[in-house]
């Protein structure tokens, strides 16, 4: 019986003083050269030669070390109410982007309850986390109270807090006005909202814009045109359904996620889309794209919120350079994107089911 060959050591990484002795220099002067400290006196060759033996060695620093000389982790954490939600997949993948860029490494945490209370108890016991980005279902009092608990530095993105400096956010008053708009110049008149959950920030704001765009028209804003589904796509087939036996000709969804079940239920009832419904939602993302027809929707910057979140974070964690001016802590809220037209959404049916004459 033959014997198998012993698996090969796996490869040691190398260190500092791996490439010390390949450059032919001190540590410490490696140490500052790989750090870009400007104030080391080397020749420019000193320099390169410790740069090419970095690259031959595949030399790679050693974070966890790093964080306990410096006794900083360059750790942040984004906690979210829901990882399938597409606002939020996209807030991380941007938010990761930037912290990377940055030096930072970004932990995620969610509760399936939609609430950060849990999540940011837990963060308040651990000395890992620098810092914290927030996105939550929590009401306003709940929320800072929530905060008040971790004692680090946080930014609260897609929702405005009053009275908090720290929320990096979207105008999606402006998107849903964008959105029900073009409904309007499509010639619809009895345009139905399918809202978020009211009483909070978003859902408030969506439903404003629906509002102002219907009274803009001279329409009336009915709030018997309004049916909420909050941000679970279970909740949508009764809402819609609502809004059908009011007789509308189109359907505003407050989210990609429930414009595309809105989508699916008009299907299971055998309605058409757009023949027998139009439906124009907000935020593009591969979902609008993937459904059929595919959906008619206005941009949400929900990457750049993620970015700009990390970048507010940062400025309250990094120390300001010498002679430099601090940033001032500021409430960001970022334009929405453009009307991105595509087959969700046409002109109502001629008859009396198509509302009210144009104005």
């Amino acid at each position: 019986m033959t014997k198998e060959a012993p698996a090969a050591p796996r490869p040691r990484n190398a260190t500092l003083r791996d490439v010390a002795r390949e450059a032919g220099v001190d540590v410490s002067t490696v140490s500052r050269v790989l750090k870009n400290d400007k104030d080391v006196r080397t020749s420019a060759e000193t320099r390169q030669r410790i740069i090419d033996a970095a690259a031959r060695l595949q030399y790679r620093a050693n974070p966890l070390a790093r964080a306990l000389k410096m006794a900083s982790s360059r750790t942040l954490l984004i906690v979210v109410p829901q990882i399938e939600n597409p606002v939020f997949a996209s807030a991380i993948l941007g938010a990761e982007a930037e912290a990377r860029a940055k030096g930072y490494v970004l932990l995620v945490a969610y509760d399936q309850n939609g609430s950060a209370a849990s999540v940011l108890e837990r963060v308040s016991q651990s000395s890992l986390i620098e810092g914290v980005i927030i996105a939550s279902f929590d009401e306003d009092d709940s929320l800072r109270q929530s905060i008040a608990a971790i004692n680090r530095p946080y930014v609260v993105i897609n929702r405005v807090l009053p009275g908090d400096v720290h929320c990096v956010a979207v105008d999606t008053c402006a998107a849903a006005a964008i959105g029900v708009g073009h409904l309007i110049a499509l010639g619809h008149r009895r345009i139905g909202h399918l809202a978020g959950r009211l009483g909070r920030f978003n859902g408030n704001a969506r439903r404003q814009g629906w509002q102002q765009a219907m009274s803009a028209a001279g329409l009336e804003p009915d709030p018997e045109l309004v049916a909420e589904a909050g941000y679970d796509p279970a909740r949508v087939p009764g809402a819609v359904d609502a809004l059908l036996a009011r007789g509308v000709t189109a359907i505003h969804a407050a989210t990609l996620l429930t414009g595309a079940a809105t989508i699916a239920h008009l299907h299971k009832r055998g309605l058409d889309v757009p023949g027998d419904m139009s439906v124009v939602t907000m935020h593009d993302d591969l979902l609008a794209r993937v459904v059929h027809p595919e959906i008619t929707t206005v941009g949400l910057p929900t990457s750049e919120m993620g970015r700009e979140a990390v970048r507010a974070l940062l400025a309250q964690l990094e120390p300001v350079p010498q002679g430099g001016a601090a940033e001032a802590s500021r409430m960001l809220l970022l334009p929405p994107g453009d009307l991105v037209v595509r087959a969700s959404a046409a002109a109502p049916k001629a008859g009396p089911e198509a509302g009210n004459e144009a104005v």
